[in-house]
């Protein structure tokens, strides 16, 4: 029996036993294409007729499309296993997907994705080879076919960029310059492509060309769309530009006095900084006056390498010399350098002979501003512990230029002195690649990047814990990186890692010296936020973990902010360097007792429940509840005024929740951790973060089980099959769903057996299964009703509708969507209305109403912003643009999908490239 194949990757072709069979008209093969693209699905009459006319159909265009069907049937008739379908007004091909050149083109590229690297470039070659020519290229030439050939062409132009890319990363780079060339001429917007020029390039030793590459492509970016660089390219720029081969000005020069400490030969990173204390020296010299730059940064961050440096780079502009003053502000002995003393041995420096000195301190302070007063001196003052030690030793002449270092930000010496400030945060990954290439050689490092990566990574970015270890390493040359690497990881305490008999460098003894001058009450803050885990942590929030007032909390935190134990990187919200949490966590095991340690814990994880509960029913109102008892003593808990102060909270507090569930778990806090997790699900699924939904769901899950509670264990089981039905395996999301099922059925509970046969639904619409969906949407419906659950009535009808119109039935489906909308506006829901308004979008899409698709869409955007749901509004943006470009609006149509970009990058979805790429191809390059 004779098999049948069709080609859409080129022209339109039905192929039997290799022969080709037809069709033989444009008309033909743009029914039969719109059918091939839809396999399986209904394609109901209103989409082929937008397929064959643009616009003013004719009359008879209905009974043209039933004749070219009633061929195509004919063509067909030869291989039983093939069939075309009449559903309702429209028409569904079945066949085995894999007779398609489109769907084995998919299912090579998905397979290349998720299958073994090595594997993945002969996967994408065999892909493309796919390929005959434009997709679609011998179709009717209108709007819809136009939009559909764009999206094609979009996946094809994908797995080149995956294919390059494979190639770059086996440093084939020289083959696939040329042909990348040609691909950016071809799509001068497309910004991966842009990267992977940049790449290749570079690795081709022409990164002066790859610079330029760049800057093209952001000019036509700006002129064209008014946009900047995605990030990622922006980041691919910032590479090659610290890329290495840029020689260090090191001026040769023998001033006396010369105090300098001795430069860093491999000294990395700080090119901002170094740019800004350049900049500074220049416009005080323009200015006739005396710079007074003061550098403050967190123990360890390198502070007193970069005035040094500095200071070599540029002590040719100060001939009369250099003097440099440790000021022993913060040292074990806790006794700093007087100002008095810090004169004398400034003005032996200077060489006044001991008997000429002044025995009053005010005339040695006058002699020592006498003496630097015609004089053009640099002066570095290192490890000041605050303005009083400083002021004293400022010169008075405007000659001079004074560097500062101290852990304090010393804001007075701003303000009386016009002192500059600048503040030291941890290396990124570039900086700290390139502190440990400086120092063990870049061939050393360039043979190990995963090694690198990981002591990277256990350094947290601090200059100070990267020295030690690459100290380390060179003294051990024979050693492989990853020897290293596995010799810090294995340490048990983080701190034992960087341990050294040199107290200079020790960092338990570098950071002692800071928290040995802390009152006790910031000393007890100090080490509680040990017991916090998160990338931040807000006021109130500390104020929970110490059981104090906000008032006392803040009047500790500036003490401890003075001391750069902590940063306050936004207002309110503080954060500790990596290896500072580690060594405030040791203080808190070694002096505060395990029962004030998980009191304190309790205070704050019930702070982050009962204020994510209060957020998260003021952003979703309509939401099932979920029983949470009272916080304990202390627990400070925020409402939110309003959905959109709820919305702002969650978007901060999101990383720390999600590490808040992680530690809740951690210390066996499984209440907080089921309910926490459901009660942060929503902002998740709004803001597409499938990877923090997912993970805190599965820990939710394991902690209602080690609770032993039924409805923990149903609620989390639910909750975890709502983010594996988007993001994770929906078969285990079935399974999932059931045990809930039977878990709320047990509990007697109808609304959430309601939820859960929505989800359910849910579910079989994501596996394209919309009879069964539409069974359990209805079920879903019957159980709402039992339970007298209006807002889920209203969401089951909206789904109702939406499975009807998937399976053909736009009559019914009109039916149960308005009725949703209807209820929806009684409930004030403007979730469910955006929903539903979508949902009617879709419906008169596929009848071929675009104005009607059109209105629908433009309410629905304006419901979903109004309640946050950004991601759903973008997708129905890109829904808007499509309705628009079928009813030949084309300058709207661009303007709705401009929009979903932006929400897209906003919410840093993947979305975006697609969306972006179709811009670039779509309307200017087909007119």
């Amino acid at each position: 029996m004779p098999d049948i194949e069709f080609r859409v990757l080129g022209p339109v072709e039905i192929l039997c036993e290799g022969r080709p069979l037809g069709p033989t008209t444009p008309q033909q093969r743009s029914v039969l294409g719109m059918l091939l693209l839809d396999l399986g699905h209904v394609v109901p009459t209103g989409r082929l007729v937008s397929a064959l006319w643009s616009a003013d159909p004719p009359d008879s265009a209905r009974s043209s499309i039933r004749v070219y069907v009633t061929r195509l049937r004919k063509l067909l008739a030869p291989d039983p296993a093939v069939r075309l379908v009449t559903v309702g007004e429209g028409w569904r091909l079945e066949c085995d997907p894999d007779r398609v050149d489109l769907h084995r083109f998919r299912t090579l590229v998905r397979h290349a994705h998720s299958g073994p690297a090595e594997a993945a470039g002969g996967r994408l070659r065999q892909a493309l080879s796919l390929w005959r020519g434009p997709a679609l290229a011998d179709t009717s030439d209108n709007a819809l076919t136009s939009a559909l050939v764009v999206g094609l062409e979009d996946e094809r132009l994908a797995a080149v960029e995956d294919r390059i890319a494979r190639d770059l990363d086996s440093r084939t780079s020289v083959s696939v310059v040329p042909e990348l060339s040609v691909l950016t001429v071809e799509h001068p917007l497309r910004e991966r492509l842009t990267q992977l020029l940049m790449s290749a390039l570079h690795l081709s030793g022409r990164t002066a060309e790859a610079l330029a590459v760049y800057h093209q492509m952001r000019r036509r970016l700006v002129d064209e769309l008014g946009i900047e660089p995605s990030a990622t390219l922006q980041t691919e720029h910032q590479r090659l530009l610290a890329a290495p081969g840029e020689e260090l000005r090191i001026p040769p020069a023998e001033p006396l006095p010369r105090q300098l400490p001795g430069d860093i030969a491999a000294f990395a990173g700080r090119k901002h900084h170094l740019a800004r204390l350049d900049s500074l020296l220049s416009d005080a010299e323009r200015d006739a006056r005396m710079l007074v730059a003061a550098v403050a940064g967190i123990p360890g961050s390198g502070k007193t390498a970069l005035a040094v440096h500095w200071a070599h780079q540029i002590k040719d502009r100060f001939p009369d010399g250099q003097l440099y003053m440790n000021l022993r502000g913060f040292e074990p002995s806790g006794e700093a350098v007087s100002p008095d003393d810090a004169v004398l041995r400034l003005l032996d420096a200077l060489g006044v002979p001991a008997a000429k000195v002044p025995a009053d301190p005010d005339a040695r302070s006058a002699l020592y501003r006498s003496l630097l007063a015609d004089r053009r001196l640099l002066i570095v003052l290192d490890n000041a512990r605050n303005e009083a030690q400083v002021v004293p030793l400022l010169p008075g002449s405007n000659r001079c230029a004074v560097i500062v270092t101290g852990r304090t930000e010393l804001t007075g010496l701003a303000a009386r002195s016009g002192a500059h400030l600048l503040t030291l945060d941890v290396f990124g990954p570039d900086e700290a690649r390139d502190l440990l290439s400086g120092r063990l050689g870049a061939p050393r490092t360039l043979r190990e990047p995963d090694a690198v990566a990981q002591i990277i990574h256990r350094c947290a970015g601090l200059p100070l814990s990267l020295t030690m270890v690459a100290a380390r390493a060179a003294a051990r040359p024979g050693f492989a990186l990853a020897a290293i690497a596995a010799e810090i990881e294995s340490s048990e305490v983080v701190l034992d890692a960087f341990e050294s008999p040199d107290a200079s460098i020790d960092l338990r003894t570098v950071f002692s010296w800071s928290y040995l001058q802390l009152s006790p009450e910031a000393a007890r803050q100090f080490r509680l936020l040990g017991l916090h885990r998160g990338p931040d942590i807000a006021r109130d929030a500390i104020a929970s973990l110490t059981g104090t007032t906000a008032s006392a909390a803040a009047r500790w935190l500036r003490e401890l902010s003075r001391m750069r134990l902590v940063t306050e990187h936004t207002p309110d919200r503080f954060e500790l360097h990596d290896l500072l949490a580690a060594y405030a966590a040791e203080l808190a095991e070694a002096v505060d007792t395990p029962a004030e340690r998980r009191t304190a814990r309790h205070r704050l994880l019930d702070h982050y429940l009962h204020s994510v509960r209060a957020a998260a029913h003021r952003s979703a109102p309509h939401r099932s509840a979920i029983p949470v008892g009272a916080p304990v003593a202390g627990a400070v808990v925020r409402a939110p005024a309003n959905a959109e102060e709820a919305t702002a909270w969650l978007a901060d507090e999101r990383h720390v929740l999600t590490a808040a569930v992680a530690d809740a778990y951690e210390h066996r806090f499984d209440r907080h951790v089921w309910q926490i997790a459901q009660y942060l699900a929503t902002h998740l699924r709004r803001e597409g973060l499938g990877a923090d939904w997912l993970a805190t769901q599965r820990l939710a899950r394991s902690a209602a089980e080690r609770l032993g509670d039924a409805r923990a264990e149903a609620t989390a089981c639910y909750g975890l099959a709502a983010a594996q039905i988007r993001y994770g395996d929906p078969a285990e999301a079935e399974r999932n769903l059931k045990e809930s099922l039977h878990r709320f059925r047990d509990l007697g509970d109808l609304d959430w057996q309601g939820n859960t046969y929505s989800m359910l639904s849910v579910k079989s619409e994501a596996d394209d299964d919309y009879a069964a969906a539409l069974a359990y949407a209805i079920e879903g419906l019957e159980l709402y009703r039992r339970a007298g659950n209006a807002p889920g009535q209203a969401r089951a009808l909206n789904n109702i509708g939406h499975c009807r119109a998937r399976l053909g039935d736009y009559v019914l489906a009109l039916r149960d969507c308005n009725t949703s909308l209807e209820m929806f506006g009684d409930l004030d829901d403007p979730v469910g209305t955006g929903n539903t308004l979508d949902s009617l979008g879709f419906i008169h899409y596929r009848c071929g109403d675009y104005d009607l698709a059109i209105d629908c869409y433009k309410r629905s955007v304006e419901s979903l912003l109004e309640s946050g749901e950004r991601y759903l509004a973008a997708v129905t943006l890109q829904r808007l643009g499509d309705a628009y470009l079928a009813a030949d609006d084309l300058t709207a149509a661009v303007d709705a999908w401009k929009r979903a970009l932006r929400m897209f990058e906003e919410l840093r979805h993947p979305l975006a490239a697609r969306t972006k790429a179709r811009l670039t191809a779509l309307p200017w390059r087909r007119r």
